[in-house]
């Protein structure tokens, strides 16, 4: 079996990234979204969508490369390849793209690349992903609803019910521009957790930067110890994120000044070396790795132990399609404790299209591993031709 193909579709939308004045639900990035499609000669395929920058990392996927090892694209180092050989595939990506990638939008086309490869191996073998990636532990998996900070307190309520009507045992509020204003954020926080109650949990995601007027910044760390002041009267299940990437270690610092509360950071995060780091550094709670950043389940099974060791929980970042839900439900059903799954509530129509059948919560508030041979999701193809039109139109 060979790698015949490996094509990026650029989907356009019309939607924007954010909480909308009026609009029931937040939208994630509504306007550009990437799949990723590996193909073999025997017709097999896999499929995975990466959140990047779209347009550019196209372009790492399928354009045009040059001649020396470290400045190649995917396809060009992947056509002719066996397709099973996960790892050492992975390898060659890396090295392949060593010069203008290593971290950023050239990982997360690896990431892409990896997963459908890891798809490919499990319905070649027969079997699901999970069983592929070691075996499963579950069938199903609790979810959190993951959404955006509204702007007033009343949206924020209103919100929060909603998701309990859903039947959500966690829901975690982001961005959004919190972190700013301590009397607006008390206020927030204050209508979020009377409607959820003590019985379900609260997680925040304050991002590591805020737009202050027009200004994008990081937060000072008098500005950062504020915020965990606030946050530490509301019992957060964690505190996601706040902390800039390259800095592990501010974790650790401001742990041992609210070692009440919990702290969770990875989704930003790449390779193995990276992850370690934040391990060691950090003394976070809770690790996050994002299947389509951190280099894929190749990587997210190499920090699996590490992590353990380290006493973190795993809790994967999946802010997008169906495609990536069902990547982390099948990593996450393999390991021995697996407390929630991320669950994008507020998809644009890109992120809900991709798919013919979406995922949903069952009456526990769980979501199920998916079955049969592979990822166990199908991909909507009508909806990519459409949506991929839409991007030659636009431009792209």
């Amino acid at each position: 079996m060979r790698i015949v193909d490996v094509s990026p579709f650029l989907l356009k939308g019309d939607e924007t990234y954010g909480s909308h004045t009026g609009a029931a639900e937040a939208t994630d990035q509504g306007d550009w979204l990437l799949l990723v499609r590996v193909l073999t000669d025997d017709g097999v395929e896999g499929w995975s969508d990466v959140e990047t920058l779209g347009p550019v990392a196209a372009r790492v996927i399928s354009g045009a490369g040059m001649g020396a090892m470290g400045f190649r694209t995917l396809r060009d180092e992947l056509i002719g390849k066996d397709p099973l050989d996960v790892e050492r595939l992975w390898d060659e990506l890396y090295l392949a793209t060593a010069y203008y990638g290593r971290r950023g939008v050239a990982m997360h086309c690896i990431s892409a690349v990896d997963n459908c490869l890891w798809s490919i191996r499990a319905q070649v073998a027969g079997v699901d992903l999970a069983t592929a990636l070691g075996g499963r532990h579950r069938d199903r998996i609790p979810a959190y609803a993951s959404t955006l900070f509204r702007q007033t307190p009343e949206e924020n309520a209103a919100a929060a019910g909603r998701y309990v009507e859903l039947g959500f045992g966690g829901v975690k509020f982001g961005w959004g521009g919190f972190g700013i204003d301590s009397v607006l954020d008390r206020e927030n926080l204050a209508a979020i957790r009377d409607v959820l109650g003590p019985q379900r949990a609260m997680m925040t995601d304050p991002g590591w930067y805020i737009v202050d007027g027009d200004r994008p910044r990081a937060r000072t760390r008098q500005e950062t110890r504020q915020m965990l002041d606030v946050l530490a009267g509301f019992d957060p299940y964690w505190v996601e994120d706040f902390i800039h990437p390259e800095t592990p270690a501010e974790y650790a610092r401001f742990k041992d000044e609210f070692p009440q509360l919990r702290f969770a950071a990875g989704e930003q995060l790449a390779t193995t070396w990276d992850f370690e780091r934040l391990i060691a550094e950090g003394r976070i709670d809770v690790i996050q790795p994002d299947l389509s950043r951190c280099g894929g389940l190749t990587i997210a099974r190499q920090i699996t132990a590490s992590s353990i060791a380290g006493g973190q929980e795993i809790v994967t970042h999946s802010w997008l399609s169906d495609l990536l839900h069902a990547y982390s439900l099948h990593y996450l059903a393999t390991l021995i404790e697996a407390p929630w799954v991320e669950f994008n509530v507020a998809q644009s129509a890109l992120s809900r299209g991709v798919v013919k059948s979406r995922m949903s919560l069952d009456a526990d508030g769980m979501v199920a591993v998916p079955t049969g041979p592979g990822l166990g999701v199908e991909v909507d193809g009508v909806f990519v031709r459409r949506a991929a039109a839409r991007a030659t139109e636009a431009g792209s």
